[in-house]
């Protein structure tokens, strides 16, 4: 739901988009957590509410990666001092890392309940990096890209983020 005052979130407004989907992501981080919490005394649900939210990490997390390194780094990166270039290079490093504690947590999923120790020290660990790194994004990337991008480059942004999302028949 929009509310008044606030930007719209839609793939028009892809540097909008990509702020909502960071809440996304942090909420499907914090379900990761509470869910691996909840494993003892409500597996079921756990199990299902951690399936949801990495299916969702699958796809829109998945997409959401591939605007920022298709569509909106290589844009950016021309624009920018050695000092900004080297934060962007930052993110992409985290970008690999937080891809790899991802892998090792749904490798982990398939021993729950009773690798939830395991589960649980990984999920911890990709919502910390994740955090502190969408907060860098919000904070300095997407000032550094409404500094720097002209509008033909955001409506070039917001058509790859569109064919990326497009079903082929």
């Amino acid at each position: 739901m929009v509310q008044i005052g606030e930007s719209v979130s839609t793939l028009a407004n892809p540097l909008e988009h990509l702020l909502a989907c960071h809440r996304r992501i942090e909420q499907r981080l914090n379900t990761f957590v509470k869910a691996g919490a909840e494993l003892e005394a409500r597996p079921e649900q756990a199990l299902a509410a951690i399936a949801s939210a990495m299916r969702f990490m699958d796809s829109n997390g998945a997409r959401h990666t591939e605007d920022e390194e298709q569509s909106v780094f290589p844009r950016l990166k021309p624009h920018l001092t050695a000092q900004e270039l080297a934060f962007v290079e930052g993110l992409e490093a985290e970008h690999v890392e937080a891809e790899g504690i991802y892998v090792a947590m749904k490798a982990a999923v398939h021993g729950l309940p009773a690798s939830k120790a395991a589960y649980l020290k990984l999920a911890e660990r990709l919502e910390t990096i994740y955090r502190k790194h969408i907060q860098a994004e919000d904070e300095i990337l997407l000032a550094l890209a409404r500094r720097d991008l002209e509008a033909p480059e955001i409506v070039a942004i917001s058509g790859e983020m569109r064919a990326r999302r497009e079903v082929p028949c």
